[in-house]
């Protein structure tokens, strides 16, 4: 138990970090001073940087599976799985340090460590079962392979974080939502656009609040 614990510890040191600062920037010193602990406190569950980096990523991955696993699970169309998911993502985005520390990991060292493989393919699976279940709907288009649509989400939102600013909630969640009005009209059928651009709208409200209320901020 106290192993898991002084394992914990760290990860949420080295989350704080890689969260503000790119992987490079981050030294093992800084976080474990952080974490008030020592060297060899680290060395027993990691045995570098990086290795602390995939664990980071390891625990975001699980927790966007599970995310995936609950919204499929639940009684929404396919495609509105697909904006939640988004929304969901946003709001472990903006609030919370894992999440925010994983996805700036995969962007500042992925393509050299391989590291976005895992967690972004995994998004891509699970995002594609939705967008099999919106065709199967009649709310996107038949002659849509469902991996490339899901692919296009999957970069769109990585994008979004490079373009957009996490540091501001409502600002980050108004780009999400022209994101999803802007590219709803490339696969969903016409007479069902404007429900989801609305549906978009709400989730943008709904997840605001929450937010606001977790960060202190708007």
């Amino acid at each position: 138990r106290l192993a898991v614990s002084t394992r914990q510890q760290i990860l949420r040191a080295a989350a704080h970090n890689f969260a503000r600062l790119p992987f490079h920037q981050v030294g093992i010193d800084r976080v474990l001073a952080e974490a008030e602990l020592t060297k060899g406190a680290m060395y027993f569950h990691f045995r570098a940087k990086l290795d602390l980096a995939l664990a980071v990523i390891e625990e975001q991955s699980a927790l966007a599976a599970e995310v995936a696993a609950e919204l499929l699970a639940r009684k929404l169309s396919g495609l509105e799985t697909l904006i939640e998911f988004s929304y969901q993502l946003a709001v472990h985005d903006l609030s919370d340090e894992t999440c925010r520390a994983a996805l700036h990991l995969v962007e500042s060292m992925g393509r050299t460590d391989d590291l976005r493989t895992d967690l972004l393919e995994s998004w891509t699976d699970n995002l594609a079962l939705a967008v099999r279940r919106a065709v199967g709907e009649g709310d996107v288009f038949e002659d849509c392979d469902p991996h490339d649509v899901a692919l296009l989400l999957v970069s769109l939102y990585m994008g979004l974080r490079q373009t957009s600013d996490l540091d501001q909630a409502q600002q980050f969640l108004g780009d999400l939502e022209k994101t999803w009005v802007l590219v709803l009209p490339g696969f969903v059928r016409p007479e069902r656009i404007d429900y989801f651009r609305q549906f978009a709208k709400r989730r943008t409200a709904i997840v605001l609040t929450s937010v606001s209320s977790m960060t202190g901020s708007t």
